[in-house]
């Protein structure tokens, strides 16, 4: 609804944007001449020591100003007619259901990027990917472009049994893995919970409840007599200086252990095994889920060279030549590729994303527990998806849009709109509703019409497409700048996985914002932060390899 303030002038001119009666000497309304003692439907007023503020659904939007309130203000139910812009005859209903919509439809086109926006948007990350390699600019890179040391995708004659440690969130796992004949493998694995003293405790609590799950893991699949090769999935900001070699930049997803932040991760790892003493494992490779997700794809795909995350957080790798990665510091070995560990999820802290972000996405990065920080993640990633749709939600229920201005304690709370509800309410069919409903009862709303529910699902897809869109761009980018005729995209992530469309959005912008002469495809990457894991093990123990170590 929109708003006229009514003072003892009967001369008032409507503030709102777009407003015909802007232009008018007086406000026609009758609602200006007329004191109501008790309101009528569709009406409402809020006091203050000055004027009283009446909503009215109607009066600004035409000409027929006073039929309006009349109508507004008539116990008669049956429809009225009237004209609508374009002169056309509906009823008052569907006018203001019209009119509710462009209300979700105008608060949201700020969400809908511009061809030119996009191409904006990829000349600015180009710029940032070459600022993260170059030694010149890396220090105050906001992409930081790290190295990861892992020069060799898998060949498919990869052979044994790995182990692989994945810490990347509130649980964490540990897997056996035997690698059979080439594509055969066997797998056994275990979740650990990480307890939230954990979490926020020191690094010692941390590395020692590792190891004490990893020493259980292996007595329990009765390989502790075994030595076998373990790669370390890391999925944190890590600052890489060898294949078993990383310190943590920061904390990231709830983590806030002392001691760790610049340390070599490896290290406190094999200290927590040491101070057991009952563990046999050689720790042959540190990586993070983005390059395990490549190298399980590659594992099948040949042609896959970038791996991408799209779910509680979002980053992507890609193999670059050497010569461009100034920052590699060590032997090559003569090898013409390493992986970059993009860690793009920061992209835009510096500003650069402040053309396209929006007050909504302020507000999230506001109350975040890393304000200022991995800006072009809280655009994106599963971790903001869902609440970024309930701010806007918020807005239009305020403004009497959604569910006649009726709210919930649920829906007023920060972080109650799950991103998984986005991925629900989008699965429904045109012109059904049933998850949407579910969803709305389930935060505590009543007064729910089909009209509010296709408005709610357009303010979700409109929240998806903008994050598809966003991940795109930087996937177009890096095919780009790496200008080979074929790349396979590994995939993995949460919302990647279960939203109903981020696929079919991804693959076209993607193909919208390649060179002539490129293509490209979207693998599902199978466990990437356990298996490429164990991959990036197998790889580093290869006897070609080994022999390049001595």
């Amino acid at each position: 609804m929109q708003k006229l303030s009514i003072n003892s002038e009967s001369n008032v001119r409507c503030s709102v944007g777009g407003c015909k009666l802007q232009k008018r000497e007086s406000c026609p309304c009758v609602a200006s001449k007329i004191a109501f003692t008790s309101l009528p439907s569709g009406l409402t007023m809020n006091n203050n020591n000055n004027s009283k503020v009446l909503q009215c659904t109607a009066c600004h939007c035409h000409d027929e100003t006073d039929k309006a309130v009349n109508r507004i203000s008539n116990k008669n139910t049956s429809p009225e007619i009237v004209n609508d812009d374009n002169g056309q005859k509906r009823t008052t209903e569907s006018f203001l259901s019209a009119e509710k919509q462009k209300m979700v439809h105008d608060l949201c086109q700020q969400l809908l990027l511009t061809d030119e926006q996009n191409k904006e948007l990829s000349r600015k990350i180009l710029h940032e990917i070459k600022n993260g390699l170059a030694k010149e600019t890396h220090k105050k890179a906001d992409v930081k472009c790290f190295i990861t040391y892992v020069q060799d995708l898998p060949n498919g004659k990869e052979r044994g049994k790995f182990l692989a440690l994945d810490l990347g969130g509130t649980n964490f796992r540990i897997l056996l893995i035997h690698l059979k004949e080439e594509h055969d493998f066997q797998m056994e694995s275990r979740i650990y919970p990480i307890p939230e003293h954990i979490m926020i405790g020191s690094g010692k609590q941390l590395f020692d409840h590792i190891a004490e799950c990893l020493s259980n893991f292996i007595t329990e699949h009765k390989v502790k007599n075994e030595r076998l090769p373990l790669g370390f999935t890391f999925s944190f900001p890590l600052k890489q200086l060898g294949l078993t070699k990383g310190l943590l930049v920061t904390w990231t997803k709830g983590f806030n252990c002392d001691g760790v932040v610049n340390e070599d991760v490896v290290q406190l790892l094999k200290d927590a095994i040491a101070r057991r003493g009952d563990v046999k494992i050689d720790v042959c490779a540190i990586l993070n889920d983005t390059t395990g997700t490549l190298m399980s794809c590659a594992w099948k795909n040949p042609t896959c060279k970038i791996g991408l995350i799209v779910g509680t957080g979002s980053n992507a790798c890609y193999v670059e030549q050497v010569k461009e990665a100034e920052m590699f510091d060590g032997d090559t070995h003569g090898k013409p590729h390493v992986l970059i560990n993009t860690e793009w999820g920061a992209f835009g802290n510096n500003g650069a994303l402040n053309f396209i972000r929006t007050k909504f996405d302020e507000e999230i990065d506001r109350h975040s527990i890393n304000s200022g920080e991995q800006i072009f993640e809280k655009m994106i990633s599963g971790m903001y998806m869902g609440e970024l749709v309930r701010l806007i939600m918020v807005e239009m229920v305020r403004a009497g849009v959604l569910f006649k201005g009726q709210s919930s304690d649920v829906l007023m709370t920060r972080g109650q709109f799950f991103t998984k509800y986005v991925s629900e309410i989008e699965a429904d069919e045109p012109d059904t509703y049933s998850n949407c409903l579910m969803v709305l009862e389930e935060l505590g709303l009543t007064e729910i019409t089909d009209e509010d529910c296709a408005n709610v699902r357009y303010i979700c897809e409109c929240v998806s497409q903008r994050a598809a869109h966003l991940v795109s761009c930087g996937i177009a980018t890096l095919i780009n700048k790496m200008n080979e005729p074929h790349v396979t995209v590994g995939v993995d992530g949460s919302v990647y996985r279960f939203h109903p469309k981020f696929h079919n959005l991804m693959v076209e912008k993607i193909t919208q914002l390649l060179n002539p002469g490129l293509s490209f495809e979207l693998m599902l990457s199978e466990d990437g932060s356990g298996r490429g894991a164990a991959l990036v093990a197998a790889v580093a123990s290869r006897d070609d390899n080994v022999i390049h170590k001595k």
